[in-house]
């Protein structure tokens, strides 16, 4: 088919003034959005008034466009597509009249492709015949391509003029004496795309770190630790072993590599050993190598031996060396120093004793949160946010941030920054992590960490980045992309369980009401969050005209956002989300890791109540030694006696170091021996559960299969020999069994 010399010529037959005005839209695309846009405003206007009188419709003359647009898809006229077409035009026409603010070529992209199918939707409905085919959509047409329309078109039509720059990175951009580089024009997309797990960034070293990491780097109590130790090395003549130990992506190698950068004059007495990344002989295995490595400190060596060696080591391979038959063979000193450090202990934290050779340091026992008396805080991820966000010349992201800003207005991206940069949101997040790995039992890494933080302020394509629509950037803003990113990452997928769109309070179902009822999101969203850092987004809600005319999928996005952004900001909804059972668990362990063994009294009340109701009692102090699901069932006496568990611990007021578990002690009376409970923030979670009435099924069971080993474990130490209670439950009737130890004789008799 010939091309036309506009998108929208096929209308020229049909009416000359909606010709022109498409025409002049397309033309003034590239030099004056704004006159653009408020000419595609008026030609949506014109349809909908020609649609009315097609459908021989009374026009509503004093309705307002919205009105207008809504009438007709609730008459069924027209469907959610041709209705959101006219909805755009409509929204963007009244920024380009109204709002004060730049307007994105891509949104103006957009409107001119939506002007289209809604043309083409009249014509084909109303005029032309089904035989008579309409020209496919063309991109918009230019007269003269100077550089300001080569530059928009290379940004936002790179298949129009088969161009494949827009995948290259842009010559760097100087501000003062300031360069910066861009990704698809955008400076801030490319300093954040160095987070990313998959960027050459994201591989560390132990050998240097680049300026960008450098600015990164976050100092946290194990460095201290582990300058200690270097230092102490080197007052020792003989030979040292310095174990840097923790898992996959925990920070050792860029620790290690800090260290090398910043205090060359330390490290050049060290040889550093990374057992993940080394290897000397592709034949030989880990175990191989490392015994090979370790020699100078093998059980014939470590005397004479004036070796200085840094290892950092996964602590599972560390495990498997211990348990290697090398470790027996030649290496039972070292075995020994790190079987009585209890580094491989659950529940507890390494405690390596004093040893003229061996030093030992574990990231594992080093958290990246910290507990207090009044709950978890973390300073590590609190100034790793702080570095990525702090406004001033030396942080290269606010720098981009600022140039994006002047040069684009707002967008999805440098909102989520925006709101990203605050700190009650900061903290919110902080806090929502912490909750996550105490939930899921998993271990976020630094990468991972670093790699979350791009993931929840980048939108996952381009064209989604580009547009100033507010409506548009739902889907992609920060708190969207928090909750609902599971696809991306694990991370964000066990955070997605933490979705505050799921809690069901009365205040809450009370507010969404109210909101649907107020009729005016601005509003309303104003109202709530009173957060000073949210204002300036909020009010881009200011021309999203009433509730009623909106799509519904619109309306659900605007609550979701409205009840995440109330959770994530300080709003008056806040404290509908408050979590006391977490709350709780977590002051709990505080006073296991603290030694406070009075403020642990509760805890012990409640799992004693939740013995007796897992695992069922026909009265108190009686536990059932059958299991569920007959019609009778036999109890022991069962006299249980709080035997208190804690740790020592030398920190107080902030801990650094702790177990992210707790361990409970019980006897039964009159026996001493303690019977051990793990307790780990699930199990405590469904413990409480179990004290409000609620019954376990199947999987509960399943999952707490801990705990029922721990009730199984009791049931010994009861009076079974002496006592049993028969009870009768479908009639009703309970009988007593007892052991007459003066007659060696049983007596029954029947309760009442």
């Amino acid at each position: 088919m010939t091309k036309q010399e506009y998108a929208l010529q096929f209308i020229e037959n049909y009416n000359e003034e909606w010709a022109e005005i498409g025409k002049d839209f397309e033309r003034f695309l590239f030099d004056d959005i704004e006159a653009s846009l408020i000419k595609a405003r008026k030609l949506g206007e014109l349809v909908v008034r020609e649609i009315y009188l097609k459908e021989e419709m009374d026009f509503p003359e004093f309705a307002n466009q919205a009105e207008k647009n809504m009438l007709l898809k609730n008459e069924g006229v027209i469907d959610d597509v041709i209705f959101n077409a006219l909805d755009r035009i409509r929204r963007m026409g009244n920024s380009a009249a109204h709002a004060n603010k730049k307007i994105p070529f891509s949104d103006a992209l957009k409107v001119h492709k939506n002007l289209f199918v809604i043309c083409r939707w009249f014509m084909e409905s109303y005029v032309i015949s089904p035989d008579k085919e309409i020209p496919e959509y063309q991109d918009p047409q230019f007269e003269n391509l100077d550089e300001k329309v080569k530059k928009l078109l290379v940004e936002y039509l790179p298949d129009y003029i088969n161009s494949k720059e827009e995948s290259k990175e842009e010559a760097p951009t100087y501000v003062e004496d300031i360069e910066l580089p861009t990704l698809h024009n955008s400076h801030l997309l490319y300093q954040l795309s160095k987070l990313k797990e998959s960027s050459q960034e994201a591989v560390e070293g132990h050998q240097s770190l680049s300026d960008f990491k450098k600015y990164l780097h976050i100092k946290r109590p194990i460095e201290d630790m582990l300058e200690s130790h270097l230092n102490e090395s080197l007052e020792s003549t003989g030979s040292n072993l310095i174990f840097l130990c923790g898992s996959v992506g925990d920070g050792k190698s860029h620790l290690l590599g800090y260290l090398s950068s910043t205090k060359p004059e330390l490290m050049k007495h060290f040889t550093i050993h990374n057992d993940a990344t080394e290897s000397f002989d592709p034949k030989k295995n880990s175990l191989d190598t490392l015994a090979e490595v370790l020699e100078p400190f093998s059980d014939d060596l470590i005397e004479s031996s004036k070796e200085k060696l840094i290892l950092a080591i996964n602590l599972g391979v560390l495990h498997n060396f211990i348990e290697s038959r090398y470790a027996e063979e030649k290496y039972l000193k070292l075995k020994s120093y790190i079987e009585e450090a209890r580094l491989f202990d659950s529940g507890d934290i390494s405690s390596p004793v004093e040893h003229d050779t061996f030093k030992l340091v574990n990231f594992s026992d080093y958290h990246s949160f910290e507990l207090t008396e009044e709950g978890p805080v973390s300073s590590y991820m609190t100034n790793l946010f702080d570095r990525i966000t702090s406004p001033n010349r030396e942080n290269p992201f606010y720098l981009a941030y600022e140039m994006d800003k002047e040069k684009y207005g707002l967008n999805p991206l440098l909102i989520n920054f925006q709101m990203f940069s605050s700190r009650s949101m900061q903290q919110q997040i902080i806090q929502l992590i912490i909750k996550t790995i105490m939930k899921d039992k998993i271990l976020i890494s630094s990468r991972e960490l670093l790699n979350f933080i791009h993931d929840i302020l980048v939108p996952i394509s381009l064209k989604d980045m580009k547009t100033g629509d507010f409506v548009d950037m739902l889907p992609h803003l920060l708190p969207n992309l928090l909750f609902e990113g599971g696809d991306k990452s694990t991370m964000l997928k066990m955070l997605g369980n933490q979705d505050p769109i799921h809690y069901r309070t009365k205040e809450l179902d009370e507010k969404l009401i109210s909101l649907h009822n107020s009729g005016n999101y601005y509003v309303y969203y104003r109202d709530i969050i009173f957060d000073s850092s949210a204002q300036e987004w909020i009010g881009l809600l200011e021309p999203i005209e009433n509730i009623a005319f909106l799509e519904k999928d619109t309306k659900r996005e605007l609550s979701e956002l409205l009840i995440r952004s109330s959770y994530l900001y300080d709003s008056h909804l806040k404290d509908s989300f408050k979590d006391n059972v977490y709350s709780d668990y977590m002051k709990y362990l505080f006073a296991y890791n603290t030694n406070k063994k009075p403020s642990l009294q509760n805890l012990y009340f409640e799992i004693e109540k939740s013995i007796f109701l897992w695992k069922g009692s026909p009265k108190k102090n009686y536990l059932y030694i059958d299991d569920e699901g007959h019609n009778i069932r036999i109890a022991e006496p069962l006299q249980l006696k709080k035997s208190a568990i804690s740790l020592d611990n030398n920190e107080q007021g902030v801990i650094q170091r702790f177990t992210t578990t707790l361990f409970l002690g019980f006897k039964c009376e009159p026996y001493e021996t303690v019977h051990k409970v793990e307790m780990d923030l699930p199990l405590y979670e469904m413990v409480v559960k179990v004290l409000k009435g609620y019954r376990l099924n199947k999987k509960d069971r399943e999952d707490s299969i801990q705990f029922i080993d721990f009730i199984e474990r009791l049931l010994p130490y009861g009076k079974q020999q002496q006592e049993i209670l028969i009870n009768d439950i479908e009639n009703q009737l309970m009988f007593r069994l007892d052991y007459e130890d003066d007659f060696q004789v049983y007596s029954f008799s029947r309760e009442r």
